[in-house]
């Protein structure tokens, strides 16, 4: 909620400037889906029980001890299908990873541009089923930073070492092609599900927990550092500077543009000021762009896109595949000569827009808000394995509200998502039924 509210400041008051369409509807709007979210989590809250029966959950050492070594061959084949599929390479063994890495390292604008080429995509050829291969075993991912997490100080050195380099191997893809997104999905993952398993140990043993993953620890620390660093990196070259920034913005709906007074201080200040500001300027374009395309939609007609309008993917799959192109009829398309369907972002609330309509996003958020308190206390109380792991992606889900529908877009995310919401569901099921949970006693 103070998230989602800051990121609602930063649209009115931050250093872009932005010619929002039908502001009454907007931040109406916006004010409706934040208290059904609300709602929603006080609802789930209220029902408690039903999310905190431990019947049926194995322990986290057991679950590890049985299934590290599947999990982590299912996790290395999804890890060389998504390096091939992201970096479009010629084999699934990346003989050039290294060489890739470093370039990627010193030009990442060369690289991405380079993935973006003609040339790049003619020379790869995808294969459907493995491609349905990658999608069915993508939770392997999060599964593997799980037992990390959980199992550290049991793990053998072997498990420790083989298990941290495939997990944080997307980082290495993203950096192949100089693009940020694998690298914030690893920070993510491993951020959020370490402070999950804090939250979960007993306040009494949480500095013990602490101490000993201190080797965990530090390369979350890493990790999280790396991430902002390459972000900074990769943006200074591909909008280097206030205006270019801004520029890279294209409406025909209005002029967009930065603050005067937040660029006359950045170009008065100091050397690290300006940096500053470049960086923020840049983070504040990518959390507040969807909001102002959601504003010039808000009062364009709704035509109904069967429920698979709010997944890029399977809107984009539909097309490719049996030829049903629903895309004309997403509130996206519709305001593409004004902010572009393809090349901008559009927030998760126009996209599920496109199948309940704007109003109806808000049965959307109060059922997101229930979820996320029952996905929360469920891990909290019985650490449930698919509970813990849906959290990341919840957490993505959340940040980029304003931004896309950043999970259901991505075949892996929309996946992954499914599996463990059923792992999840099923879990419950047997729970409730168990004869030591507590609503059979």
């Amino acid at each position: 909620m103070l998230y989602l509210s800051g990121t609602l400041l930063l649209l009115k008051y931050g250093p872009i400037d932005w010619p929002i369409k039908n502001e009454l509807e907007l931040w109406s709007l916006n004010a409706l889906y934040l208290s059904m979210f609300l709602v929603g989590y006080g609802a789930a809250l209220w029902q408690r029980h039903r999310w905190t029966s431990r019947g049926g959950v194995p322990s986290s050492r057991d679950f590890t001890a049985r299934f590290f070594w599947p999990i982590w061959a299912c996790a290395t084949l999804v890890a060389l299908i998504g390096h091939r599929n992201l970096t479009l390479g010629p084999s699934y063994i990346p003989t050039s990873l290294f060489s890739d890495f470093i370039y990627g390292l010193i030009d990442p604008l060369g690289a991405y541009l380079y993935k973006l080429s003609d040339e790049a995509k003619e020379n790869f050829s995808g294969n459907p089923l493995i491609t349905l291969l990658f999608g069915v075993l993508a939770f392997s991912k999060l599964v593997l930073v799980y037992m990390l997490a959980s199992s550290w100080p049991s793990l053998s050195r072997l498990k420790k070492i083989l298990g941290s380099a495939l997990a944080i191997f997307p980082i290495v893809s993203g950096v192949c092609v100089g693009t940020n997104k694998p690298v914030f999905d690893v920070t993510f993952v491993f951020t959020t599900i370490i402070l999950a398993h804090v939250f979960m140990t007993p306040r009494a043993e949480r500095l013990q927990f602490i101490k000993s993953r201190r080797t965990l620890n530090l390369l979350t620390a890493f990790i999280f550092v790396f991430a902002g660093a390459y972000f900074h990196h990769t943006m200074s070259v591909r909008a280097p500077g206030l205006e270019y920034a801004a520029k890279s913005l294209h409406s025909t709906a209005g002029v967009i543009r930065v603050r005067p007074g937040f660029q006359e201080y950045c170009e008065t200040s100091g050397e690290m000021t300006a940096k500053g500001c470049h960086l923020f300027s840049i983070g504040a374009i990518y959390l507040t762009q969807g909001y102002y395309g959601m504003s010039l939609s808000t009062d364009i007609p709704m035509e109904t896109t069967y429920g698979v309008g709010h997944s890029k993917f399977i809107v984009d799959a539909l097309r490719k595949y049996l030829g049903v192109d629903l895309a004309p009829r997403t509130f996206q398309q519709k305001i593409h000569e004004q902010w572009s369907a393809t090349s901008q972002w559009h927030s998760a609330y126009s996209q599920w827009a496109n199948d309940v309509g704007f109003l109806g996003v808000a049965f959307v958020m109060l059922a997101l808000g229930f979820y996320a308190c029952a996905i929360w206390t469920s891990a909290l109380a019985t650490h449930n394995v698919a509970a813990v792991c849906s959290i990341p992606l919840l957490t993505m889900l959340i940040i980029f509200i304003p931004a896309n529908n950043q999970v259901f877009n991505i075949f892996e995310s929309l996946t992954t998502f499914i599996i463990l919401f059923i792992a999840w569901v099923t879990s419950l099921a047997f729970g409730q039924r168990s004869p030591g949970s507590p609503r059979a006693a």
